[in-house]
């Protein structure tokens, strides 16, 4: 009994003198870590310092004799607050970051973190209940029977020991903080300078330039997508380029300890970069499971993925991770993986388009051909056009014509697989590869043997989310296909079994590779284009389940492929003009509930709230109540609300709004607007001229009307 106190005791106060010390080296840490689990960001200061402080009181009470009872009350004081505070964020779906051990050691709070607290709560009742009397043998007694000089020397190796700790850790942080300066520094000089340095240098460039890199292809089209945000708002690819702008796409998890750890970094490039790059997150998971996270640290543009459906179609299969869009949507840059290489990618992306900026160029930005090449100076990419010539300052003016010279070949090289892959991405017109793959039977398939009727090749994978989306699609497609409608001949991955369960009735085949989809130009599923009866490509790449419905329902390649995206080197088409702050408002002139035309116009003289809106929408539905307690009592010198709509009359009347609701059933005024979902809105004032920029989701909607209430939805 003596024996198993002692132990409890000293289990707990090394426990607990190690979580102390963790927390207090990383006191940001700590704050993040109580405000995820409910702490008010004005308390988590004081708190992330009294609880390392309280954790470190109860190790040392738990050594001597006399106190170790009251230790073991208050470690099981402190676990069952631990407890609680786990307890209540699982039983609300959320998971923060327990923090427990700082840097050493962090995971989601759950059932683990819960058992392990409760473990030792039984641990620290042990030692407070049987211990209150007797609390066993002494762990400090045998300093007693020390010489004079024997203690002198343990306390002097105490104290050193202890020097040595706090020293090493020190110059741990300090290396660490050093070399990310350098690491920062390097991608800065690689960028302004042109890689200038020595042979070595060059010859680890010239490896790094042909070490095969992650992601989808520099130059390839950037695979779309539509997600929500974390308070409803929908925003597209297409949205996020419009400015004209590159667009970092930062991917990341609310479980990932080291993207959690750089969401501070994000906010701050996304304020000091927000002239040059768009940068936005794409989590994963609920927006509960988000929003009080990513919310409280300030970062903006953050969607939402259901699972991991749009990294995976970017290839991105680790986070944190990034990967540079350019403004006409190809990507950009290859992919950064982790933290470090990340604030590479920005450094060079910023650095780039500023150079871009003050040497004359036309180009607004300039980002960076391939993010693992440091020594190659970053380049616009510009279709169909040779590499442009890299201009590399020189410590003398002989050095830098000479470089300069003896550098184009390579320049030219590392250009020539981008080329080619843009110039894959376009094939129509060009005779269908060679496509011979063993279907699920295992039998040999070819795709000329579909010659005679027009075919749509669809590039698949069973375990893609976007494709599991439309797999019923799809198959009310094949029992009901349209007149017209092309043959479907399926090129998948994955297994048999996994292929045979999706049910489809079409031809599949299996390339695990993905070497033909490769070979049409394709990128990543779902994706199709269309073959016509003499084996000819007569379609772009579609990408995308409303882009590949398109070709299987009509025949014929979507807008995006028409001939003038093809004359446009493969890639998107190039965005419409939209409406912005201080022009006139779009001219809007839609039919009412009871079919009467109603034109925007008739509004002048008023602020107007133009607000999009579905009624099929759950965002628009949960802030009904909130819109209804608007109408009943509006605040002073609030807008008129004018609501463009979609879906049926009927359930648009079952609404109850008050207000002028007119129907725009293809979203085109929206889109004008460049609304991009619902609920979104637009103030227009009294001149009829916008007066603001588009506000998406609920909290914003309201807010720009100047609806002071509680919002109930929210």
């Amino acid at each position: 009994m003596d024996l198993a106190l002692l132990v409890a005791r000293l289990l707990l106060a090394g426990v607990f003198a190690v979580a102390a010390f963790a927390k207090l080296a990383d006191q940001r840490g700590a704050r993040e870590a109580l405000a995820g689990f409910g702490v008010p960001r004005a308390l988590t200061t004081p708190f992330g310092i009294l609880l390392p402080l309280a954790e470190l009181a109860v190790a040392v009470l738990l050594i001597p004799n006399p106190t170790a009872a009251y230790g073991g009350v208050g470690a099981l004081v402190l676990l069952g607050l631990f407890i609680i505070g786990i307890a209540v964020s699982m039983a609300r779906g959320q998971a923060p970051d327990c923090h427990c051990f700082g840097q050493l050691h962090s995971e989601p709070a759950g059932w683990r973190t819960l058992i392990r607290n409760a473990v030792l709560a039984g641990v620290a009742g042990f030692v407070a209940i049987g211990g209150w009397n007797d609390p066993g043998h002494s762990a400090v007694a045998w300093i007693g029977d020390l010489s004079r000089f024997e203690q002198v020397v343990l306390a002097a190796g105490v104290v050193m020991a202890a020097a040595l700790f706090v020293q090493g850790w020190l110059l741990l942080h300090a290396l660490g903080q050093n070399g990310r300066l350098l690491y920062r520094l390097e991608a800065i000089e690689g960028v302004v300078l042109g890689g200038e340095g020595d042979e070595d240098d060059e010859a680890e460039a010239e490896e790094a330039a042909v070490a095969p890199a992650r992601g989808l292809p520099v130059g390839s089209p950037a695979p779309s997508f539509a997600l929500p945000g974390i308070y409803g708002e929908m925003l597209t690819l297409d949205a996020l380029r419009a400015q004209g702008k590159p667009v970092m796409l930062v991917f990341s998890d609310p479980n990932c300890g080291p993207c959690n750890a750089m969401l501070p970094d994000l906010v701050g490039w996304q304020r000091d970069n927000a002239s040059a790059l768009t940068v936005t997150l794409i989590s994963r998971g609920s927006a509960d499971a988000n929003r009080e996270k990513i919310a409280k640290s300030g970062v903006t543009n953050v969607l939402l993925q259901r699972d991991r459906e749009v990294a995976e179609s970017y290839n991105a299969p680790a986070t944190p991770s990034a990967v540079l869009v350019s403004p006409e949507g190809t990507i950009a840059s290859a992919l950064a993986e982790g933290a470090q290489a990340i604030r590479l990618l920005i450094a060079r992306a910023t650095t780039g388009s500023a150079a871009a900026g003050t040497n004359g160029s036309s180009e607004r930005t300039a980002v960076p051909v391939a993010a693992r090449t440091p020594a190659v100076p970053a380049q616009p990419v510009v279709p169909n056009q040779a590499a442009p010539q890299s201009a590399r300052p020189a410590r003398a003016a002989g050095a830098a014509v000479g470089t300069a010279q003896a550098r184009q070949p390579q320049a030219r090289d590392r250009q020539r697989p981008q080329r080619e892959q843009r110039e894959r991405a376009n094939r129509t017109g060009q005779q269908a590869p060679v496509v011979n793959l063993p279907d699920l039977n295992g039998n040999q398939v070819s795709l000329e043997s579909f010659r005679g009727q027009n075919t749509a090749v669809l590039f698949w994978n069973p375990g893609c989310g976007f494709c599991r989306r439309m797999l019923d699609d799809i198959k009310a497609w094949e029992a009901n296909p349209p007149a017209g409608a092309p043959q479907l001949f399926v090129v998948s991955t994955g297994t048999v079994e996994a292929n045979l369960a999706q049910g489809l009735r079409s031809t599949v085949v299996l390339d695990q590779g993905f070497s033909v989809g490769r070979s049409f130009g394709a990128t990543g599923t779902p994706s199709a284009v269309l073959v016509d009866g003499n084996g000819v490509i007569a379609s772009g790449v579609s990408v995308g389940a409303e882009a590949v419905l398109s070709i299987l329902r009509n025949g014929e390649a979507p807008l995006a492929d028409a001939p003038a995206a093809a004359a446009n080197g493969g890639r998107p088409a190039p965005l419409p003009k939209l409406a912005r702050m201080g022009d006139d408002a779009p001219s809007v002139v839609l039919p009412d509930l009871s079919g009467q035309q109603v034109d925007l116009a008739s509004f002048r003289g008023s602020k107007t709230l133009v607000l999009f809106w579905n009624p099929g929408c759950g965002f628009c539905r949960r802030m009904l109540d909130d819109i209804k307690a608007f109408e009943a009592n509006p605040p002073k010198d609030a807008p008129k609300l004018f609501f463009v709509s979609t879906g049926a009359v009927d359930a648009n009347e079952q609404m109850g709004l008050n207000s002028t609701i007119v129907l725009d059933q293809g979203f085109s005024v929206g889109r004008t607007f460049g609304a991009t979902g619902t609920p979104s809105a637009v103030l227009i004032d009294h001149r009829g001229k916008i007066s603001s920029p588009v506000a998406a989701g609920a909290p914003a909607v309201l807010e720009l009307a100047g609806w002071r209430g509680r919002p109930v939805s929210v």
